[in-house]
């Protein structure tokens, strides 16, 4: 007769914290977030570490770096004027500053790689 009565308040017990871990995430002091409702930005940046909230289910929170990240391009031989090759290693940082604009512009920082892949490759040949 207990365990009837016991099994029906654990479930709403796993239920509720189902539903409050999906309400809950934090930001660490090297991340911005962005909080998008079904693939839309919802609201400003956020930028301040800590606990914050959001709506189960329907929000997604995407986390960008505040830091410099680093590209690292492959070594690639480049001709000298005097018809000699010399071996070129190409590197940058890059940051993100706006992490709403990267998130519609971009989407990752993946994405954002293989952009610059494209862009600083082209340049050094």
């Amino acid at each position: 007769m207990r365990l009837t009565r016991l099994v029906p308040v654990l479930v709403v017990i796993i239920i509720g914290l189902i539903i409050l871990g999906g309400t809950l995430y934090t930001v660490d002091q090297t991340q911005q977030v962005i909080i998008t409702q079904f693939g839309e930005p919802i609201g400003k940046p956020i930028t301040k570490a800590g606990l914050h909230l959001k709506k189960p289910f329907i929000q997604k929170v995407n986390y960008f770096e505040k830091r410099l990240l680093a590209w690292d391009g492959l070594p690639t031989q480049v001709p000298t004027k005097d018809k000699r090759y010399i071996w070129v290693d190409t590197t940058a940082r890059w940051r993100i500053i706006d992490p709403l604009k990267f998130l519609q512009t971009v989407g990752n920082e993946r994405t954002a790689l293989g952009r610059l892949d494209d862009v600083i490759d082209s340049a050094t040949r």
